[in-house]
């Protein structure tokens, strides 16, 4: 006892000794205090972050130890495996290249105080350039980077591959962030990933076409449309597209239940990123599911509400959004399953968010068929260089968060290629990093490490239980132990089934388990083993059509999407009297549940007779593919009160076949008694095949009786058009002087003058007062004939004229093709009064054609007085962002929008400050091709009548595309008159823009640019 007693005293003293000794906490960091070069600083780093209360964050690696992280992984000994991305865009920018090829590195904490000691290098090469996405399996290391998904084996662990295979090739979107994603491994023993909207197609290591498990090529546009998302076998076979029509869906995130998780970006600019609760089978309606348009093509119903036109939430097919994000450059994502962190994250998506310089979390909570969710922070950086680009989870429970860091996100961008971080984020407390690996030789810790917080770890743990067929006994055990952590119980049932291959004895412990999340899983189980005769799938469906569970009946009616037959629709007839008008997740569900046999269904659910005129049967109607419904959507659309309502069942006849809407369409167009009679024709109108008013006298007497109501909407125009009515060309041309809307404007004077041809503009010009002749000079740039041209130039000649009108008619001369040329030519002769040659030359800086802009540009900068503007230093100072403005409505406003102002034609730059630093923003006016938005690639078009254009496509559909131009002015072709399409290598936006800015200027513009943010 004495010398227990001496051994604590002793403790005691060295204890003591210690606290006097510990060097003193160093003092806190002011970040807003700091320089910029300091605050570009690894040991500075950790002073940006606000932190979620109970969190903390320490520094893991840094530069030089890895550089430009795109995606990590931690395998089960908490090492960090990191994809680099040097190479990454190398023709946006003139960087040196690492030739050898980018890294894959395998970063270790070998004292375990949360920081990395060691790197190394697994594998260097050419065949990982700009990968976006690793995952270390065991044995097996995925690496995704278009056109392949790669699998290196280590059968040894000396961290050496002995092998390089590949599991899919064929992806588009080569060094590109909308190709192929990291592969996840879920908890069914799957292998899940999914690719953007570039990715395109997929093919198996041969060369040959993917297929999916029902026949179907996996190639964008044929079954399916955009990002796709994807499950598969180790082996690649057994693949499964799992829901498609995504924009760029980075990675996709499971939880122990089986269900998906994704975030997607919207076009630059509209404020539409989301995060989705992937449905089974689901189309999430980037583009029009049947004709492939894209979102800002005109459709009958679209949504006011651009974020939400985004998506076209209005179209039945689509599956809504679990949350709108607004801006953003979404990447990497997980569902945290670990208790290590605080409560409010355990069992939730936790996601990088690199465009508002955060990692957060998106709580969700059950509400009907879908969820609902709310935003909240993990860690948010005031250092706008933080672009997180991954999270995954450690063996102890703590968060690995990659950091791109760089000035910019986004547009392909990439300003630095010698700074990198990865970040550990814990509880309070944790700051040590020990991982200790489970021993998986005894089962019992086996089956326990199924639910282990770190995917490696699961991934050992589930191939050890499934390899061992005594398992079955003891999972069995756990499914059933109400005692036991529910997602263990969740992750020992797809265990056991794949032991057993069937969930005959699984789905009753799931059943009978009290937790919503079990139930559902049956389910969805079921789905994969669906027994013989899908015995098994129909007996649970039955089962779920029973209860009163929303949640349920979701999952039963996603289950009878391959089922066909007299009991399978009777159950949909069951699941659809459950419906009751207010759940769109679930009347989708039914939807999933019904496409493939929608006649079949349709004719089932109304042999009951349902109630036709409740909101719920409406919703139904409206939702189904049948031909069938045809007759009730016309019923609809006779009886619809309301413009929405009326406009809603008409956007529901586009997803039906043409041959059947047709004479229905015809029918509404004459109709003479309805409550929104004007909509109802405009409508009609609008959705009408145009060769029917070409060739019917009868419709085109009608069009003739209802043209007044039509003035002034896009189906007027499509009208005249199609039936060539010139008594409209004054009307038309009123209605586009008058008009804001730079496309309506362009079409309906086209319009006009088709019509009428030259002399009718001319009179018209010659009868006008002051104000209207300006008007319609500036209306001429879109009329680009001889005549035209010639007119201009004598109005430009006309000293008589008003210096403004004179301008004027430069500026429409600017926009032809020929007239271009002409004016370049006039300053480059040298002949014009110094002022008027700068005035040209600054209006063909904003040339549509590169050549014109290149040489509009050098003629400024040869003639600028002063010094040339020093770059380096531009992004330091503090301009003027009132001037700023006025210096973007001279130089920028051709192209972009701020707050609704300006032209749309480049990406909307209204929170541009968000996702771009000031030093990215300098690189941006000075170096647009460094930098090109997707989407925002440019084109050259030859057409078969001499016509070229220039410009981006906005959309494309199997017989059609739309070509967006400077101007803001959008111009949709046939696909057979085009007789050359050319990518080009130069942004369309103007290079070199700096060089005719006088240094304030610039300063002032990248002021107010940078200033463009939503106040957090």
């Amino acid at each position: 006892m004495q010398y227990v007693l001496s051994l604590a005293a002793l403790l005691l003293v060295l204890s003591a000794c210690e606290r006097r000794e510990a060097a003193p906490e160093p003092p806190a960091i002011d970040y807003s205090r700091l320089s910029k070069e300091e605050r570009r600083l690894p040991e500075n780093a950790l002073a940006s972050f606000t932190l979620h209360p109970g969190l903390d964050a320490e520094l893991f690696a840094a530069e030089p130890m890895l550089i430009n992280p795109t995606n990590l992984d931690v395998d089960e000994r908490g090492r960090v495996w990191v994809c680099e991305a040097q190479n990454y865009r190398r023709f946006n920018h003139d960087h040196p290249a690492r030739e050898a090829g980018d890294r894959i590195m395998i970063l270790e904490d070998l004292d375990g105080d949360g920081r990395a000691d060691t790197s190394k290098v697994f594998y260097q090469g050419p065949e990982v350039n700009a990968a976006l996405g690793i995952a270390k399996l065991g044995e097996k290391v995925y690496v995704a980077a278009s056109p392949n998904v790669l699998v290196f084996t280590d059968a040894d662990g000396d961290d050496v591959p002995e092998s390089l295979d590949t599991l899919f090739t064929g992806i588009s979107g080569v060094d590109h962030d909308h190709g192929v994603h990291a592969i996840v491994f879920g908890p069914d023993g799957k292998l899940y990933f999914n690719f953007g909207n570039e990715g395109k197609q997929l093919r198996m290591a041969s060369g040959e076409l993917a297929k999916d498990l029902r026949g179907e090529t996996v190639e964008e546009g044929k079954s399916h449309r955009q990002g796709m998302v994807f499950r598969c076998n180790a082996d690649g076979s057994e693949l499964e597209i799992m829901g498609h029509n995504f924009r760029n869906n980075f990675e996709v995130a499971l939880d122990a239940y089986g269900r998906m998780w994704q975030s997607d970006n919207d076009d630059d600019g509209n404020e539409g990123t989301r995060i989705n609760f992937v449905m089974d089978y689901g189309n999430y309606g980037y583009h029009d599911e049947v004709t492939g348009a894209a979102w800002q093509q005109a459709r009958v119903g679209m949504e006011e509400e651009i974020p939400l036109r985004h998506w076209h939430l209005n179209d039945p097919g689509v599956v809504p959004n679990l949350l709108q994000t607004g801006s953003g450059s979404p990447t990497g994502i997980l569902v945290y399953e670990g208790h290590k962190l605080p409560e409010v994250f355990e069992g939730q998506m936790i996601h990088c968010e690199p465009g508002h310089n955060v990692v957060r979390s998106y709580p969700v909570v059950a509400d009907g068929a879908g969820f609902t969710a709310e935003v909240v922070n993990l860690m948010e950086s005031q250092d706008q260089w933080f672009r997180p680009s991954d999270v995954c989870a450690a063996p102890d429970g703590s968060l690995l968060v990659a950091d791109w860091y760089d000035s910019g996100v986004g547009g392909h961008l990439m300003g630095d290629i010698v700074r990198g971080r990865v970040y550990r984020l814990h509880s309070v407390g944790q700051e040590s990093y020990t991982v200790q690996a489970p021993d998986l030789s005894d089962l019992g810790t086996a089956i326990a490490s199924l639910g282990h917080v770190n995917q490696a770890t699961r991934y050992l743990a589930y191939r050890r239980v499934v390899d061992d067929p005594a398992a079955a006994r003891q999972l069995r055990a756990t499914v059933a132990d109400g005692e036991a952590d529910i997602r263990l119980r969740a992750r020992a049932a797809w265990a056991l089934a794949e032991i057993e291959g069937t969930i005959g004895e699984i789905a009753p412990l799931l059943r009978k388990s009290g937790y919503p999340p079990l139930r559902e899983l049956a389910l969805r189980m079921a789905r994969q083993y669906p027994g013989e005769g899908n015995r098994d799938l129909l007996a649970l469906i039955g089962w779920a059509a029973d209860r009163e569970d929303a949640a349920l009946w979701r999952e039963a009616a996603l289950g009878l999407r391959f089922l066909e037959g007299e009991e399978a629709d009777r159950l949909f007839v069951r699941l659809a009297n459950h419906y009751d008008g207010n759940d769109r997740w679930y009347l989708e569900a039914l939807g999933i549940g019904s496409d493939l046999y929608a006649e079949d269904r349709f004719a089932a659910w109304l042999a009951t007779d349902p109630p036709l005129k409740k909101k719920a049967s409406r919703d139904l109607v409206w939702r189904s593919r049948s031909p069938e419904a045809l007759a009730q959507l016309e019923a609809y659309i006779r009886e619809a009160e309301d413009t929405p309502e009326l406009a809603r069942f008409f956007r529901a006849l586009h997803f039906q076949p043409a041959e059947r809407t047709a004479p229905l369409i015809e029918r509404a167009v004459y109709t003479e008694d309805h409550p929104r009679q004007e909509e109802l024709v405009r409508f009609a109108l609008a959705s009408i095949d145009p060769d029917q008013i070409r060739t019917n006298p009868r419709l085109r007497q009608r069009v003739q009786e209802v043209m007044p109501s039509l003035r002034g909407t896009d189906a007027w125009l499509l009208v005249v058009r199609n039936a060539g009515v010139i008594s409209e060309a004054p009307i038309l041309l009123d209605s586009a002087l008058q008009h804001t809307d730079n496309d309506y404007r362009e079409g309906a004077v086209k319009l006009a003058y088709e019509l009428t041809g030259p002399a009718f503009y001319l009179e018209r010009y010659a009868a006008a007062d002051a104000t209207e002749r300006s008007r319609l000079v500036d209306l001429a740039r879109h009329l680009h004939t001889e005549e035209i041209m010639g007119w201009l130039q004598d109005i430009r000649n006309d000293t008589t004229q008003e210096l403004a009108t004179r301008q004027l008619a430069t500026r429409s001369l600017a926009n032809m093709w020929q007239g271009m040329t002409v004016l370049l030519d006039e300053v480059k002769d040298g002949d014009l009064p110094r002022e008027e040659g700068e005035y040209i030359a600054r209006v063909l800086s904003q040339s549509r054609r590169a050549d014109i802009r290149d040489e509009a540009i050098d003629w400024l900068a040869a003639n600028r007085t002063g010094e040339a503007i020093d770059l380096d230093g531009i992004a330091d100072r503090q301009g003027d962002r009132a001037r700023g403005e006025a210096v973007f409505t001279e130089y920028c406003a051709a192209c972009h929008q701020v707050n609704g102002q300006g032209v749309q034609f480049g990406p909307n730059l209204s929170r541009i400050g968000e996702k771009l630093g000031k030093d990215a923003l300098v690189a941006a006016i000075a170096y647009p091709s460094q930098g090109i938005g997707f989407g925002y690639e440019g084109y050259e078009l030859a057409l078969v009548d001499g016509t070229r254009l220039v410009g981006y496509i906005e959309s494309q559909t199997e017989n059609e595309l739309t070509v967006r131009m400077m101007g803001g002015v959008s111009r949709t072709v046939k696909k057979a008159d085009v007789r050359d399409r050319r990518p080009l290598e130069e942004s369309l936006m103007t290079a070199g823009l700096h060089t005719i800015m006088s240094e304030e200027e610039l300063v002032d513009l990248v002021s107010y640019l940078s200033g463009l943010q939503l106040t957090k």
